[in-house]
């Protein structure tokens, strides 16, 4: 079975939201998307990218994801998102490919004209988030994928 990497751009930084989502822990090390925007989704408090010039996006690789792990991460990212393959550039300067989700062209409009903080979103979104992603995802949970 083939590993993948994954640059994770939003809520999927953080190390307990991944192994909440995922049920494991993963090293990541830090990497800039370029030529994307992030931008906070409209009502929420996580974000969505859309491809732009002359902008970049910082975030995290994971690597050592299997086939099930991604399924379960598309089932996270629901139907709004749609996984792409990005070109994105680490801190020693090499760069590498790894699957990224990015909005669906459809659903663009979904997205707000505010710039999503990574650390914002540790100190003043994180618990608004869990409680979402506790009570209404539940399926995740009932289902036993976590």
């Amino acid at each position: 079975m083939e590993k993948k990497a994954l640059f994770c751009y939003g809520t999927l930084q953080s190390p307990l939201v991944m192994k909440a989502v995922t049920g494991q822990s993963y090293d990541g090390r830090e990497a800039i998307l370029s030529n994307w925007a992030r931008f906070r989704v409209q009502g929420s408090e996580y974000p969505g990218i859309i491809r732009k010039e002359e902008a970049s996006v910082t975030g995290k690789v994971y690597w050592g994801l299997d086939e099930a792990t991604m399924s379960q991460l598309d089932e996270f990212e629901g139907d709004k998102y749609e996984r792409v393959v990005v070109e994105v550039s680490l801190a020693d300067g090499t760069k590498t490919d790894a699957w990224a989700y990015a909005i669906k062209d459809e659903c663009k409009k979904l997205l707000s004209d505010d710039p999503w903080d990574f650390d914002r979103f540790m100190q003043y979104g994180l618990e608004k988030f869990i409680h979402w992603f506790v009570e209404d995802r539940r399926d995740l949970f009932d289902r036993g994928d976590l």
